[in-house]
């Protein structure tokens, strides 16, 4: 049986369209009776405790996490790249639970993912997604430690894999759907020649010509300014486009050649830790900050004590850090 993860980055907090969006996309998959995976950022979820409406029907899907403030500076690759790996521990611990300012990226109470727990009230919150699939070692084992052991992130496999306790899933093997004939086309490779294919809509680019953060890429801005809208015509033949991939897949898994979203399951299948190559993986993980035009002086070395070591436990560390008062 093949299986297809349907994941979405709710992550666009200034413009306004962006609930639009994700209010149309979750009556289609309703539709359809269809559920999706929605990685949900704090500064997002503090947003949509203004839609209670919204709320009732993202709780019929999967939920995920996907940081406290996205882009806003410093961002996980920043403030984990310190040279102590138990502080960029605590500090992820700390920035992940609190609410940021957007525009100074200071800490100001809490938020983050506790954000996210508050507004979807018993249901359980168990995956994480880095914005930009940019991972840290220390940041994901304070994820883990927050009780968030599924991990879709990293660039480790085409199969599921468990390593320390984190589930790993597969890399998307598309970030955005047109509905272009070359995304069918990949889309359906995919599908014949792996058990598992993920692939990830940001709801957000639907209608927006540009990525809603790229006022963060150089610098926090001095004011959060909206995305230039896509014309109306081009946005309802997205909405089109997104709509008939709904209903191709869930003809496929009608017809039993897959399934769409099976729950998640920890892993019995095992990385084997000595064969990743560590630079490789590194430099995977890394595509968002160097884009960013950021080079990483530590977050290397994080990597290699997270694949080749198995020094005092991240548990033992939280511990610590409570009785430390961070």
């Amino acid at each position: 049986m093949h299986r297809l993860y349907l994941t979405f980055d709710v992550e666009d907090f200034v413009n306004d369209n962006s609930v639009w969006i994700l209010k149309r996309i979750l009556d289609i998959l309703k539709n359809h009776d269809t559920e999706g995976l929605f990685f949900i950022t704090g500064h997002m979820a503090e947003k949509l405790q203004n839609f209670p409406s919204i709320i009732d029907v993202l709780i019929e899907n999967q939920i995920g996490y996907h940081s406290s403030s996205h882009s806003v500076h410093p961002t996980i690759f920043e403030f984990t790249d310190v040279e102590d790996y138990r502080k960029a521990y605590g500090i992820s611990l700390e920035r992940e639970t609190a609410h940021i300012n957007p525009l100074t990226g200071e800490i100001e109470g809490k938020g983050g993912l506790l954000s996210l727990k508050r507004i979807f009230h018993g249901k359980e919150i168990k995956s994480f997604r880095a914005p930009g699939h940019c991972w840290s070692p220390p940041h994901l084992e304070a994820m883990r430690t927050l009780g968030l052991s599924f991990d879709f992130s990293a660039d480790l496999g085409r199969t599921p894999l468990c390593f320390k306790n984190v589930t790993f899933y597969p890399h998307p093997i598309l970030g955005q759907w047109e509905g272009s004939v070359l995304e069918h086309r990949i889309l359906l490779l995919s599908l014949m020649r792996n058990e598992y294919t993920v692939v990830t809509i940001h709801p957000s680019l639907m209608v927006n010509r540009h990525e809603w953060d790229s006022i963060f890429w150089t610098s926090n801005p001095k004011e959060l300014t909206s995305s230039i809208p896509r014309e109306s015509t081009e946005a309802r033949q997205l909405i089109r486009n997104f709509e008939l991939l709904i209903r191709r897949v869930r003809n496929l898994e009608k017809l039993g050649y897959l399934h769409i979203l099976p729950r998640f399951e920890a892993q019995h299948k095992d990385l084997e830790s000595s064969r990743v190559d560590i630079k490789e993986c590194f430099s995977k993980s890394m595509r968002w900050a160097f884009k960013q035009k950021y080079t990483p002086k530590f977050i290397l070395d994080h990597f290699f004590r997270f694949f080749r070591t198995n020094t005092q436990t991240p548990t033992d560390w939280a511990s610590d850090l409570r009785q430390d008062n961070i």
